[in-house]
């Protein structure tokens, strides 16, 4: 029961390192998962995701704390309990950010993590459908495809934001971000493309690799502040070189946290024994948040709605077997747009998540529910939120969820900027030929008109858009948690390689930065 490497949590971080690590010949790399396999068709099939997110046999079901800036509401955080992580349960979009989210980086104390170090990174990594270009690979493991499942509605929502004032954009991991246009996808031949996928089917098998599922971790050991190895169902592993934890932003805190790595208040409070005092272990949450919006659309319009009742979709389950195409291979969103808040700021600041089908929406996913005739709906969020939340873990039984405060809108120019994101989504689906198309405004109802109007209906329905980081924040500071090359300050062999590492979110999605991230870190271990 020893390894050179023992990496703690195989999603999307996890899986690039077990694939890399174990590349080099006489090193032995055990990889473990909390969850159960990625084998199964509920996480192939793409619009699986909607089950998959409600499920604790495939993701964990954390609950926020009441949160004060959405009027209490706890709301429900999802994350992927299964090899590949949360890419075994995401919406599949592909967006990297900008070249400016990692000048940023680099400024703010994390060397080396600038656009034109990254960049390699993020071009390596995939396999674009497209073709080659100075922005993507053709021969990465990250299979990267066009949208198959398009609607003429949302071709006409492209013709209406381009009316409005924005560009179209082909492709919004190239030079540009801003625009309009159809998100790319992790999908491979119309199937779900996961980290565990992209980086473990096709090695699995190696003789130095050992992947061990359903071994939750207990905590890490230490001797001294040496990282020493993990106990994983009551069972130590020893790690003779390095414990590398990539367990995710709310759960890699957590881990530290019991196992004597965090704030003083919180380890005294565990009654864990110390080992290093770390103030920022679990604090500079954010995620991104917005209220989903929807319009009722005449009658003859198609959307998804229709295909996804019982008749809908035993047609679509016969045509997804045949083609692997049709309403079962959609993604969370088909529609992208990338906007600026206001006319001061230097580049876009909102995200919108544009998609051919309508519901009502609940924290509870149980209540969750497809509206009985054709609809579309469009959320927007702000990429760049000031409001910051924080992890702690409420026992020192690391299996029991962590506390999770996510602070939404507890900075109200988050809220205003939202705001004004609504207000373009409104503008753009009255413009033509989207217009044509629209019966009604549903969600929020037409008499919502007003800014305090729009920003009371964002408190009372944003939720998560499913990106949380920073919370073992990487820089070269007193405070941070992480070196750049992520070691944990205060320790000894032991590193954090996940979303939580990142000083402060990226301009879209973020599975994309995350591959990006355990790669980065993998070659400076194997060079």
């Amino acid at each position: 029961m020893e390894y050179d490497y023992i990496i703690v949590g195989g999603g999307s971080a996890g899986c690039v390192l077990a694939n890399r690590l174990s590349d080099l010949p006489g090193t032995h790399v055990l990889l473990l998962e909390a969850g159960r396999s990625h084998r199964h068709p509920l996480i192939s099939i793409p619009l699986g995701y909607g089950s998959t997110t409600a499920s604790p046999s495939f993701s964990y079901q954390f609950r926020s704390e009441p949160d004060p800036g959405t009027n209490l509401r706890q709301h429900h955080l999802p994350r992927g309990k299964c090899l590949g992580g949360s890419s075994s349960i995401n919406g599949m979009i592909y967006i990297r950010g900008q070249a400016k989210d990692f000048d940023l980086w680099a400024q703010a104390g994390a060397t080396g993590w600038d656009w034109e170090s990254v960049k390699p990174y993020f071009v390596g990594s995939v396999d674009q459908s497209r073709g080659p270009s100075p922005w993507h690979s053709s021969k990465g493991p990250l299979r990267l495809e066009d949208i198959k499942f398009k609607l003429p509605v949302c071709d006409a929502l492209i013709a209406a934001g381009i009316k409005t004032g924005l560009a179209y954009n082909e492709d919004f991991n190239s030079a540009d971000q801003e625009g309009i246009g159809y998100y790319q996808t992790t999908m491979r031949n119309g199937r779900r493309w996961s980290a565990a996928n992209a980086y473990l089917d096709g090695i699995r098998n190696r003789s130095n690799l050992t992947i061990k599922t359903q071994a939750p971790i207990d905590r890490i050991v230490f001797d001294e502040d040496r990282a020493i190895g993990v106990v994983t169902n009551g069972q130590e592993i020893t790690a003779t070189k390095e414990v590398i934890v990539c367990a995710g932003a709310y759960s890699s805190p957590q881990l530290l946290q019991v196992s004597g790595v965090g704030p003083k208040s919180v380890l005294e409070h565990l009654d864990v024994h110390p080992v290093a005092y770390r103030e920022q272990v679990g604090e500079n949450l954010q995620d991104h948040a917005g209220p989903p919006m929807a319009w009722r659309l005449n009658r003859h319009q198609d959307s998804a709605n229709k295909e996804l009742g019982p008749i809908g979709l035993i047609r679509n389950a016969m045509t997804y077997a045949l083609t692997r195409s049709g309403v079962l291979s959609m993604p969370a969103a088909a529609v992208g747009i990338f906007a600026r808040s206001n006319e001061h700021i230097r580049r876009p600041d909102l995200q919108f998540h544009c998609l051919p089908v309508s519901g009502r929406d609940s924290d509870e996913p149980s209540q969750q529910q497809v509206d009985a005739f054709p609809g579309f709906t469009i959320m927007p969020y702000l990429m760049h939120p000031q409001s910051r939340g924080k992890v702690y873990a409420k026992s020192p039984d690391a299996s029991l969820d962590p506390g999770i405060e996510v602070n939404y809108f507890a900075d109200e120019q988050d809220l205003e900027a939202v705001v004004s994101g609504m207000r373009l989504a409104q503008r753009i689906v009255e413009t033509e030929p989207f217009a044509a198309a629209v019966s009604e405004r549903i969600r929020p109802l037409a008499d919502v008109t007003t800014n305090s109007d729009y920003a009371a209906y964002a408190r009372d329905h944003a939720h998560t858009g499913y990106h949380p980081v920073g919370t073992c924040r990487m820089g070269s500071d007193a405070e941070a948690v992480v070196d750049p090359q992520c070691r944990v300050y205060g320790t000894r062999n032991l590193r954090v390689v996940d979303a939580s590492v990142m000083p402060s979110l990226v301009s879209g999605n973020t599975h994309a930065a995350t591959v990006m991230i355990a790669e980065k870190i993998a070659a400076g271990l194997t060079q």
